[in-house]
């Protein structure tokens, strides 16, 4: 029997990622080399592709529980896949930030290493456990491990961009709108609860 059409792998995703990626090293690897400012740039790059990855996956259930369409639904069928494309994205991050710090004589802060090393493990652990086996033998516990590793991760993009508000970095538009996008998760996911509560209070004052 063929698989439904929100049950079979949006491939697309993983090769949309892919394709930024090569798309980027061409057009700032490619005329310069493997120059600092170059890699830089990637890193910005593959990080705010992350963040919208992140923004679609973590936000999947809310969105549909708030506003139900077929794009919605779309979203809360695949945000399997669209976590796995963002894990995808943000290691081929690691990948560039590794190679800009390589170029670079700067050297990451300690902090950073600690907080992101959790981060990349909290990533590995998701991607890992994305399957039917997985989620039957981790009962409980998966819905456990995918909330806390999803709140941390929402935590360090939250502690990054609005950082480089406060920072002044330029454009701070940008930053802004970033951080942002990442409070707005927390917002949708409380809307929706609320939402499930009141509809809860309402069946039993019927």
């Amino acid at each position: 029997m063929a698989a439904s059409p929100s049950r079979q792998i949006p491939w697309w995703l993983f090769a949309l990622v892919l394709g930024l990626n090569a798309l980027w090293l061409w057009l700032y690897i490619v005329p310069a080399g493997w120059s600092e400012e170059g890699l830089l740039d990637i890193t910005r790059l593959t990080a705010r592709l992350s963040v919208l990855l992140f923004f679609f996956t973590f936000a999947a259930s809310a969105l549909f529980k708030l506003w139900r369409s077929p794009l919605t639904r779309w979203l809360l069928a695949n945000r399997r896949y669209m976590g796995l494309s963002f894990a995808l994205s943000h290691f081929i991050h690691l990948g560039a930030l590794t190679a800009f710090f390589i170029a670079s004589p700067e050297e990451p802060a300690l902090v950073a290493i600690i907080g992101g090393g959790i981060g990349y493990a909290f990533i590995a652990a998701l991607a890992l456990t994305s399957n039917d086996r997985a989620q039957r033998a981790l009962g409980a516990n998966w819905r456990r491990l995918h909330l806390t590793g999803s709140w941390y991760l929402w935590a360090v993009f939250l502690n990054s961009y609005a950082g480089r508000m406060s920072e002044g970095r330029e454009p701070e538009w940008l930053f802004a709108g970033l951080t942002g996008l990442v409070l707005s998760i927390a917002l949708l996911r409380f809307a929706a609860w609320m939402k499930l509560r009141w509809r809860r209070a309402v069946r039993q004052a019927a």
